[in-house]
């Protein structure tokens, strides 16, 4: 999965990621979830939503949020759509109001599921939306665990009994048994793939950034935001390097960028950096991203996971139950962390993560925290 900044060049990136292994006879399958596609323009062949053979072992697909919703949630949006018509919203509106914060980004998370579960490919790529949009992707099924554990089960009992007191007495639409199937079926296909992106023998994350002050500074955002998720982050591509064939027209962005590529190394010792030149025309089409693999990756298989960080340990220290959380560029003002109800919380910036603690820390409570290496290490008592 690559993601990073806007612009950095993420999607060529992922591209010739996808046409390198291909050519080393891997099936490979190439997702585009990035609302505003651009992997036909990388690859210079149409794609759309429908997935396509694109060359000998390349396939490719943008997802389509629209298509998604009407095959994963039929019962679901029916019954959102009629619930809004009886309260006076016409059709189109009632449908529009249907797909409801959330629904894009289940649905991309329903595909991957879909096509790990088929075994058909060897390596799937995915080019995913600026660092916002996938983090909004990774952070769902999490959020949606929670609210599955803790309200799902009421509602659907609370259904169960109403439904057949009220229904002699209005119209309103309840929703059915079908409803709620379709909901914990979403629920459990969720958390297959949560357990499929969080595994480092399957999964690698890769963050793309340019090396320029913004790119890096939300760069070093999604790597900790990430690893408060769990996620397995293996690498990190730096991209757009000047050469010093570029003239002295260029000399001042190079001297910035020779002093962000030190940055880079340092602040990223952990993971595996690769690094690429700004090529001389644009990456697009079979034979350039083929060039571009080549140059990136040599004879290395991208398919094969990078040594990774241990996002989260449960562990004892000095005889003390403590859970290590790796945030690398966190520090404790941008850090809220908090007992609710039994759960761990986490807040970091505007993310939130509950955590869903072992059963030997069941029952703990956050006691102290402090910050060791980029590691908060909270002691549970």
């Amino acid at each position: 999965m690559f993601t990073g900044k806007g612009g950095v060049g993420k999607t060529s990136v992922a591209a010739s990621t996808a046409v390198t292994l291909a050519e080393m006879g891997y099936k490979t399958l190439i997702l585009s979830t990035d609302a505003a596609h651009s992997l036909s323009d990388a690859l210079d062949v149409s794609v759309g939503s429908v997935l396509r053979n694109i060359s000998d072992n390349l396939y490719a697909q943008e997802v389509s949020v629209i298509d998604s919703v009407n095959t994963h949630w039929e019962d679901l949006k029916e019954f959102l759509a009629g619930l809004f018509s009886f309260q006076g919203l016409d059709y189109i509106s009632s449908e529009e109001l249907a797909t409801l914060p959330g629904f894009d980004e289940a649905s991309e998370l329903l595909y991957v599921d879909e096509y790990v579960r088929s075994g058909e490919y060897d390596v799937i790529v995915m080019d995913s939306a600026p660092t916002g949009e996938s983090l909004k992707l990774l952070s769902f099924p999490e959020a949606m665990s929670w609210y599955m554990e803790k309200f799902f089960p009421i509602g659907r009992t609370t259904a169960k009994i109403v439904r057949p007191i009220v229904k002699p007495f209005t119209k309103i639409p309840l929703p059915s048994d079908k409803v709620f199937e379709s909901m914990e079926s979403l629920y459990l296909n969720l958390k297959e793939v949560r357990n499929h992106l969080t595994d480092p023998e399957m999964t690698s994350i890769r963050l793309v950034c340019t090396p320029d002050r913004m790119s890096l500074n939300e760069t070093k955002r999604a790597y900790t935001y990430l690893l408060l998720y769990g996620y397995p982050v293996d690498s990190l591509i730096v991209n757009k390097i000047f050469e010093s064939e570029t003239g002295e027209f260029f000399r001042q962005w190079r001297l910035s960028q020779d002093s962000i590529l030190k940055e880079i190394d340092q602040a990223f010792s952990s993971l595996t950096i690769s690094r690429i030149n700004l090529t001389r025309r644009e990456p697009t089409g079979m034979k350039n991203l083929a060039e571009l693999g080549k140059g990136l990756y040599g004879d290395l298989d991208p398919s094969r996971p990078l040594p990774s960080e241990t996002p989260v340990q449960y562990t004892k220290i000095n005889g003390k139950h403590v859970v290590r959380v790796r945030l690398p560029f966190a520090d404790k003002k941008r850090v809220n962390l908090y007992n609710r109800g039994g759960e761990l919380v986490i807040e970091l910036d505007n993310w939130r993560r509950v955590f869903f603690l072992p059963q030997t820390l069941s029952g703990k409570k956050p006691a102290s925290a402090e910050f060791n290496n980029g590691y908060l290490d909270i002691e549970m008592s």
